[in-house]
C-alpha cells in the first residue's frame, strides 16, 4: 500500500481538521481527494457547483475553486483548498460564503448535508 502524499497546504488542512472529523467517512474521503496527484486534480468552476449543489448547502472542492463559466447562481457555502479572486467574488455576489476546508470541517464535523465536487 503507498502512503499518501500531501503538499505542505494539504498537510496543513490535514493537521487542522478536529479530531472528530478525521475519524468520520466523509472526511477521510476528503483528505484521500487531498492526497491525489496534482495532475489528476482539476479546478473547479463557479458554475458547476451551481448545476450541482442545492440552495444553501455546503460544498466541499478537494482543490481550487475557479471562476469561469457562468456565474454563480445559487447562495452556496464553499469550502475549498483555495479560490481564485473572480470565484471568490462570484460566490459573495450570489450571497454565498467562501471558506476553508477547516472551518468546514468544524462547522460540519460529521459530514452530513455536505456534498463533494471535484
Amino acid at each position: 500500500m503507498k502512503k499518501a502524499k500531501f503538499s505542505q497546504k494539504n498537510l496543513l488542512i490535514s493537521a487542522g481538521l478536529p479530531p472528530a472529523a478525521r475519524r468520520t467517512p466523509f472526511w477521510k474521503r476528503v483528505l484521500e481527494l487531498l492526497s491525489a496527484p496534482t495532475r489528476k486534480k482539476r479546478g473547479v468552476n463557479v458554475s458547476r457547483l451551481s448545476k450541482y449543489a442545492k440552495e444553501g448547502s455546503l460544498v466541499i472542492v478537494p482543490d481550487k475553486v475557479l471562476g469561469a463559466g457562468s456565474k454563480a447562481t445559487s447562495k452556496l457555502t464553499v469550502a475549498a483548498v483555495s479560490f481564485s479572486q473572480s470565484a471568490r467574488n462570484a460566490i459573495e455576489a450570489a450571497g454565498g460564503k467562501a471558506i476553508s476546508i477547516i472551518d468546514a470541517a468544524k462547522k460540519s464535523p460529521a459530514g452530513k448535508d455536505a456534498i463533494i465536487i471535484k
